[in-house]
């Protein structure tokens, strides 16, 4: 299993379900990504660069024709999709956790729409998007946690201070090319996502995930955490529905 963090964070967002995991046998690697891993401030984004060194590091960890399981957290959830279909031949199962499929949730600001003036006259290039609480978390010590981390060194396990909005901006190219080719895939999926998610509405999920035709699906709703799943409250949980999903794929081969 190779699992994808959030858009320019990094593997420290799988850190907390890591053990659970292994503990219950499930081996797994969190993947960098040239230009997106810990990417503060890329002069030049481009998601289909992206791409490639997801690709690459996949190729790297797997042997040619040897099935595997991608998953991503967020936007990494997205590049683990993008990267199947370019193999779909090779993927054995897909997992979404805490998909950004659009940016309506109840925390997000309400000038949100603007960015979209940036992309059109180039001053994204100027404008940074800036974490704010909740921080993806809705348990109080672990935000407390990633506050510390993001005064101190400008990354936490909830990702990095700000987000330059030209990276968002190759973030949504990379969601609208991999939403309109979602349903090509024949692998089994797995949607995890939180019903107070403050990023993207649980609805908007269920929306997505009803339109496609793939019939080996699950939408696991979480009610205990935000968009962070992996490190909040029912981190134990997705460990547990992703040694369950491996278990399930393994076993249909």
């Amino acid at each position: 299993m190779l699992l994808i963090h959030g858009l320019l964070s990094s593997p420290q967002e799988f850190g907390l379900i890591a053990h659970g995991l292994r503990n219950r046998g499930t081996g797994f690697d969190a993947i960098s990504v040239p230009d997106y891993t810990l990417a503060y401030d890329p002069i030049t984004p481009n998601w289909k660069r992206w791409l490639e060194g997801a690709s690459a590091a996949i190729d790297a960890r797997v042997d040619a024709g040897e099935p595997v399981i991608l998953g991503g957290l967020c936007m990494g959830g997205i590049l683990a999709a993008a990267a199947a279909l370019r193999a779909r031949q090779r993927i054995a199962g897909l997992i979404l956790m805490s998909p950004t499929f659009t940016f309506d949730g109840w925390g997000m600001h309400p000038i949100r729409h603007l960015r979209r003036l940036g992309y059109m006259t180039g001053l994204d290039r100027f404008f940074s998007m800036y974490e704010r609480e909740p921080y993806g978390v809705k348990n109080p010590k672990i935000r407390k946690w990633i506050m510390r981390e993001l005064r101190d060194r400008a990354q936490s396990a909830a990702g990095p201070a700000r987000v330059p909005l030209r990276a968002l901006r190759e973030a949504e190219r990379m969601l609208s090319d991999v939403t309109a080719r979602l349903h090509e895939l024949d692998c089994p999926l797995l949607f995890i996502h939180a019903r107070d998610d403050e990023i993207t509405r649980l609805s908007s999920v269920e929306q997505v995930f009803s339109t496609l035709p793939q019939t080996n699906k699950e939408l696991l709703v979480l009610d205990n955490s935000y968009h962070m799943i992996t490190i909040d409250n029912d981190r134990e949980q997705v460990s547990r529905a992703l040694e369950h999903f491996a278990r399930r794929v393994r076993l249909s081969e």
